[in-house]
């Protein structure tokens, strides 16, 4: 069974996403550029919606609702296609130049309706574990009232509390391996079901899988939460646990403002804050997109199957 490298996937995602930096951008531009045109060419028509929403006041997402819906439809098929474009980076299978990519090919679309068949999954898996967590607790329920015993009570929550444990691991587990080598099986233009090619190429991988994900993903988490509470929820007063409604009203008022704050601030100082968004979005599409496809590589590299090898 063969086993991803986790320290040299890692060290060669990290490498990918600074060392390849420009490429990457050359893939990302044009559909970012799409992505934040309206708000650049609607930028007073935003800043005074983020004012009517800091006010509590939705009249103007009720009317602007046909724009957003459009706005994020596209937007989602481009995200798709700059992952797309991205992996064919790091499988050595992008064509074209480097510095403009814009494609709408066939992975693009079945990268979208996998996507969209493991939302069904995940939401089907959710509504299962939640099922299954509620009979479980009714069964046991059912056994200490007839048992009547206090310690065997105990244990019956016990075990109830471990059984929806084991569930949401065994959820946890599923969504890993379905999702970690999904992009780099369909920008590889692998035949036969992404999903299930997907999962047999990672057995016995799940806790590299996570590793890597962990070593890709966790930097920028830990920025955004530092931004989260050092920025945006600075000096704003929690409402307390038995908040009256005047407070919680408060709250939401004051998070409002801070977000308008930071909404004109992003837009009086654009040059600041549009080229680090840039950088940000690169190296963070660049580092994940790039740690599952040089993971398939490793796990790809004696098929023949594959035209793609590790270096």
């Amino acid at each position: 069974m063969t086993k991803i490298p986790v320290g040299a996937t890692i060290a060669r995602a990290y490498r990918f996403a600074f060392v390849d930096f420009f490429r990457i951008l050359g893939v990302m531009w044009p559909a970012m550029l799409l992505m934040w045109l309206p708000s650049l060419l609607m930028q007073q028509q935003m800043t005074s919606l983020s004012a009517q929403m800091a006010a509590q006041d939705y009249s103007g997402v009720r009317q602007m609702w046909p724009f957003f819906l459009l706005f994020y439809l596209v937007a989602f098929i481009l995200i798709f296609m700059q992952v797309i474009g991205i992996a064919q980076l790091a499988l050595d299978r992008h064509k074209g130049p480097v510095w403009f990519y814009f494609s709408f090919g066939k992975p693009v679309w079945r990268l979208i309706g996998s996507a969209l068949l493991l939302i069904v999954a995940v939401i089907v898996g959710w509504i299962v574990i939640f099922l299954g967590s509620v009979l479980i607790g009714f069964v046991f329920g059912l056994i200490a009232k007839a048992v009547n015993n206090a310690a065997f009570g105990t244990a019956a929550a016990v075990l109830t509390g471990l059984a929806a444990i084991i569930l949401w691991c065994g959820y946890f587990y599923a969504f890993i391996r379905l999702t970690f080598l999904l992009t780099p099986v369909v920008a590889n233009e692998d035949e036969g079901f992404a999903l299930g090619r997907g999962w047999t190429l990672g057995r016995g991988n799940f806790w590299r899988m996570f590793a890597i994900l962990l070593a890709a993903v966790g930097p920028f988490i830990i920025l955004e939460l530092v931004f989260v509470f050092g920025y945006i929820f600075k000096g704003v007063a929690f409402p307390p646990p038995h908040a009256t409604a005047a407070q919680t009203a408060a709250y939401r008022a004051a998070v409002n403002a801070r977000m308008l704050e930071m909404t004109n601030g992003m837009y009086h100082y654009w040059y600041i804050s549009f080229p680090l968004m840039i950088a940000f979005m690169v190296v963070f599409y660049g580092l994940c997109t790039g740690a599952q496809c040089f993971g398939y590589r490793a796990l790809t590299e004696g098929e023949a199957s594959s035209p793609v090898a590790v270096n």
